[in-house]
């Protein structure tokens, strides 16, 4: 081999190498629609009203008190799934703020019943059968 193919060969070995590296890095960081910073700066506001939803609920009493708390955590996982599926803009992330919203309803609708006294038992079917139903049409709409 000749000194000026084996400097061609290196140089091209040196490029593509460095091509492929480039490409690695620009596929490992998932595409999205918004700036980190715009989502940073979203999430802290969620979270600062979340605290201050939060911080409302102390004064109440104790029944009271725990729906309050259950209402502000479900807003609050509501408010990040969307946020996450504006970020990625993708169906999977859709699907995911959509699963959260249905989740996240149960699990008030579960603390309403909880609150409850005696109906408490047809409040908690009522519920799981609504949650089933709203994650199967959920499951149907993302296929």
């Amino acid at each position: 081999m000749n000194p000026t193919s084996a400097v061609a060969v290196l140089a091209s070995v040196a490029f593509f190498g460095a091509a492929g590296y480039g490409l690695q890095a620009a596929m490992s960081t998932p595409p999205t629609l918004m700036s980190p910073d715009d989502y940073g700066r979203a999430l802290r506001s969620i979270d600062r009203s979340t605290r201050a939803a939060l911080g409302a609920c102390r004064p109440l009493s104790e029944g009271s008190r725990e729906l309050c708390r259950a209402r502000a955590r479900t807003e609050d996982r509501i408010a990040k799934a969307d946020l996450d599926a504006r970020y990625y803009g993708t169906v999977q992330a859709e699907a995911r703020a959509q699963d959260v919203r249905t989740r996240s309803h149960f699990e008030l609708a579960r603390a309403e019943c909880l609150s409850r006294g005696i109906e408490r038992s047809r409040c908690l079917s009522q519920a799981r059968t609504e949650q089933a139903k709203a994650l199967a049409a959920a499951k149907l709409a993302a296929s």
